[in-house]
């Protein structure tokens, strides 16, 4: 595989699009390529490459298709010979094999704040295919031994949240500070990103006084729609571990959703509330 389908592959998953690689693995009689040679196919059929073109490609990219959706690879064998000349535009009389695979995305968990909350979830979620980031701006709450579970621990002030981690279109956001203030300015950079899942636990009225905040500060309707607070799916969650297993089963609802759906374009389009709407107040909900 040459350098610049790598850099495609990472340029299409950091945008949000799924791929498939397909792979010609091995060929018989006369081929329009040869093994070795591939193509990337992403989730809006952009495609980059070529395996041969004509009825081979299409095959390849129905097949990619299903391989997006369902992630899981597929072998696929092409008989050139028993297709007509005349519709594959071409005069080679031979059989493709192709691996299809997917590319699995580098999907991201920012957890801001290290209490008890966030090393909960950091438990839970470890194992679920995330790299999973912590910062606090207290070192004795962010750090290597506090967060065994964790990928990276930054401890720093939430103001340069964006100074030291990328917030991606597969990153999930939860906000679980120690404080309201912190809890803003975290929601301030994770709200201009394009991140597609922000989360804050606390209650509906801590929400409301911060998006009253935020409004004031110039972020739109559109933007704030975004938060999901209360946080996590409504299970009458009263622990700490419980909490966690409520906001990462409703991140793996959302992932799920995505994947299969196509991951949602941020600018300027809101995502839409869930289960949240259905709870005024449980202890899921209690300030952290």
């Amino acid at each position: 595989m040459n350098l610049r389908l790598y850099e495609k592959v990472v340029e299409w998953t950091r945008q949000g699009k799924r791929v498939a690689v397909a792979s010609i693995v091995d060929t018989k009689g006369s081929t329009p390529r040869k093994p070795g040679t591939k193509m990337l196919v992403s989730s809006d059929m952009e495609l980059y490459g070529t395996i041969g073109g004509g009825c081979v490609e299409a095959d390849v990219i129905f097949a990619a298709r299903e391989v997006i959706k369902t992630l899981s690879p597929q072998l696929l064998h092409v008989d050139i010979k028993a297709k007509n000349a005349d519709e594959l535009d071409m005069l080679c009389g031979g059989e493709i094999t192709l691996y299809v695979e997917p590319v699995m995305p580098d999907y991201k968990l920012l957890i801001c704040g290290g209490g008890h909350i966030s090393k909960a979830l950091a438990h839970v979620c470890e194992g679920l295919d995330f790299k999973i980031t912590i910062i606090d701006d207290r070192p004795q709450f962010s750090n290597d031994g506090r967060f065994p579970n964790a990928d990276e621990t930054i401890s720093s002030p939430y103001e340069e949240i964006d100074e030291h981690f990328e917030l991606t279109p597969l990153t999930f956001c939860v906000v679980v500070t120690r404080g309201h203030s912190g809890d803003e300015v975290c929601l301030r950079s994770i709200l201009r990103s394009p991140a597609p899942y922000v989360a804050m636990i606390g209650s509906r009225g801590k929400w409301k006084h911060l998006k009253k905040s935020l409004t004031e500060h110039g972020f739109l309707e559109e933007q704030l729609a975004r938060v999901h607070s209360p946080a996590g799916l409504d299970i009458h969650s009263i622990t700490p571990e419980e909490i966690a297993v409520s906001v990462a089963a409703q991140i793996i609802q959302y992932r799920n959703q995505w994947m299969h759906d196509g991951f949602p374009k941020i600018a300027g389009a809101a995502v839409g509330n869930s289960s949240e709407e259905k709870h005024e107040r449980s202890p899921n909900n209690a300030d952290a």
